[in-house]
């Protein structure tokens, strides 16, 4: 690719997540007004990421066979013509708001699924292992731009808007992101033994490759353990502050830019950081930095301790997905990349249903801070059993020139 596609390309990702956070800011806004409840929130929350992560396995298989780059223009473009659906249902029937957003966000999260492993099994084809960490800063670079710009635009848009038809900006996002990519013709590498293998064959192959790393296997705790603090978050923010705190709808928005602000400013640190310690290194700071704001968002007694505690959580996860993704490349033979993430992120992410799940059965019983507390120092529990290991296999934590390379 030219630098000018790979800009194109760049853009078009920046556009699509511009979408992400805006439906993330929109969506538990107005299942929150519709019903006035943390367990539904959290039962929204349940019906977006179980789609997600349940359809990973066809994701990296389907990135492994077709292309990232058409898959990733069939995602967007469905995403959009959803997002006009559901502002149109939910003009006409205000009153299924719930079900018209629960909707929306399984299918838009089924899509994400698909976007987000083409875009991982597309990378690798354009930039070395050697430029891995800083293609990765880059693209964390753009989902930081997008936190800030998504909440703001929305809160801004709020002004004169309902919640409900900020998904007509969201739409408009996603089209612009599936027509930047369309104009491309994508790096591919696909080989005829990948394009007969079937989904259940492409998860064996995943599980294959997995079993034989326990590396990979203890990067799949770590990634747990954050997704449960960051998912129990998502799943609650909007409730915490319009609920527990009794603050309008656009100090959401402020948490929001709030978090984005954090993240870039921890994102424009990583060329420096990375020239005085190793990604290893940078990752496991990030992972008990997110673990210590699960902490202080359960023990926050006013508002802004608890975006403190927020933002924190949200703003390393950036950092530790540079080391997670750097990490993982080592590991996993290039030919099989899709197919190995595709399932690892499944697995990854399978505590954000998780989360969702919790809230909805104790949400509207159990205070939300106390499970803060229980899944901040579940956390830190995980570290503290994987610790010696990751610190003694870990590829990223070695000097460059000692980095074996993989197949």
């Amino acid at each position: 690719m030219t630098r000018s596609r790979i800009a194109v390309f760049l853009a078009s990702r920046a556009a699509s997540t511009l979408g992400d956070q805006m439906l993330m800011f929109a969506v538990p806004l107005i299942v929150y007004r519709a019903t006035g409840s943390v367990s539904m929130s959290g039962l929204a929350f349940l019906c977006e990421w179980l789609p997600r992560v349940v359809s990973l396995p066809l994701a990296g298989v389907l990135a492994d066979r077709v292309g990232g780059a058409r898959v990733y223009v069939v995602a967007d473009s469905v995403r959009a013509v959803a997002c006009l659906l559901a502002a149109w249902a939910l003009a006409v029937a205000p009153q299924q708001a719930f079900a018209v957003t629960a909707l929306l966000m399984a299918l838009c999260a089924f899509c994400y699924a698909q976007a987000f492993i083409a875009l991982e099994a597309t990378v690798p084809l354009l930039v070395s292992k050697a430029d891995m960490p800083k293609a990765q800063s880059t693209l964390q670079g753009i989902n930081y731009g997008a936190g800030v710009a998504g909440p703001a635009l929305a809160g801004l848009l709020m002004l004169w808007l309902a919640p409900a038809q900020l998904l007509w900006a969201a739409s408009a996002v996603f089209a612009l992101s599936a027509c930047g990519v369309r104009t491309l013709r994508a790096a591919r590498r696909i080989d005829t033994d990948v394009r007969r293998e079937g989904v259940l064959a492409g998860l064996a192959t995943g599980f294959r490759i997995l079993r034989g790393t326990p590396l990979l296997i203890a990067l799949v705790g770590l990634s747990l353990a954050v997704n449960l603090v960051v998912g129990l978050a998502l799943a609650t923010g909007a409730a915490i502050t319009v609920g527990h705190f009794g603050l309008p709808d656009q100090a959401y928005a402020s948490l929001q830019v709030s978090v984005g602000i954090l993240s870039i400013a921890s994102f424009l640190l990583v060329p420096w950081l990375l020239k005085r310690i190793s990604v290893y290194r940078l990752g496991i700071v990030a992972f008990l930095v997110i673990a210590v704001g699960g902490l202080i968002m359960g023990l926050a007694g006013s508002y802004p301790v608890f975006v403190f505690g927020y933002a924190l959580s949200f703003a390393l996860c950036g950092l530790f997905n540079v080391f997670i993704r750097t990490e993982r490349l080592h590991w996993i033979p290039q030919a099989q990349l899709g197919r190995a993430i595709g399932l690892i992120v499944l697995l990854n992410q399978l505590s954000l249903p998780l989360a969702g799940l919790l809230v909805t059965a104790v949400g509207d019983r159990v205070p939300v801070q106390r499970l803060y507390l229980a899944v901040a120092l579940l956390a830190v529990a995980t570290f503290l059993l994987l610790r010696r290991y990751l610190h003694r296999h870990s590829r990223t934590a070695l000097p460059p020139e000692l980095i074996p390379k993989a197949a």
